[in-house]
């Protein structure tokens, strides 16, 4: 029985030494036993370095969930200018580095890309926003599907600008849209 616990404390002693978990005091011994030549824990590291090799393509490929890296920095204490990648004096903010949140309005997301400044809206197919005044000027740009106001219909490439103290009407999808807002 003793011989079957020390066969099974070196085969875990492998593991984790492969997996350089293993405590400093007894990887200094463990790699005393590989070096004196012990065959038996030399041939367990061995297929101990072939498992961890192997495990990065054990793995399957997930996409991280929106704002993951932005998070991380955060909680590490990574100051706000490198939480977003600089491009010079300017930053880039990613395609997953800011959450979509959802409105009060049903059907209606908006994704932070620079403060209250520069943002997405997403909206649903059949969804609208009620009409509004702008207190500062808004430039919107459509990127995906059509958004209606006062019998006009903006598709995908289309602009339009609304002057500072303006409103108009509700906007309506028919079948959704995504929508780039600046404030200028």
């Amino acid at each position: 029985m003793a011989d079957r616990t020390h066969i099974e404390e070196i085969e875990a002693q492998a593991a984790l030494y492969a997996l350089k978990a293993l405590p400093a005091e007894e990887t200094a011994h463990f790699k005393q036993r590989v070096d004196a030549g012990c065959p038996f824990c030399r041939a367990e590291l061995e297929q101990c370095k072939l498992a961890v090799a192997a495990l990065p393509f054990a793995a399957s490929e997930v996409v991280p969930p929106p704002g993951l890296r932005a998070r991380l920095l955060e909680r590490i204490g990574a100051p706000a200018a490198a939480r977003a990648s600089s491009m010079g004096e300017g930053i880039l903010v990613r395609a997953n580095d800011t959450d979509w949140k959802r409105l009060p309005i049903p059907g209606v997301e908006t994704r932070s890309l620079h403060g209250q400044k520069t943002f997405l809206v997403r909206m649903a197919p059949k969804s609208s926003i009620p009409a509004h005044d702008h207190g500062e000027s808004e430039q919107c740009l459509v990127l995906e599907g059509s958004v209606s106001s006062d019998g006009v219909t903006a598709y995908a490439g289309d602009f339009t600008y609304m002057p500072a103290g303006s409103s108009h009407h509700p906007l309506y999808s028919e079948d959704g849209c995504l929508l780039l807002i600046a404030y200028t």
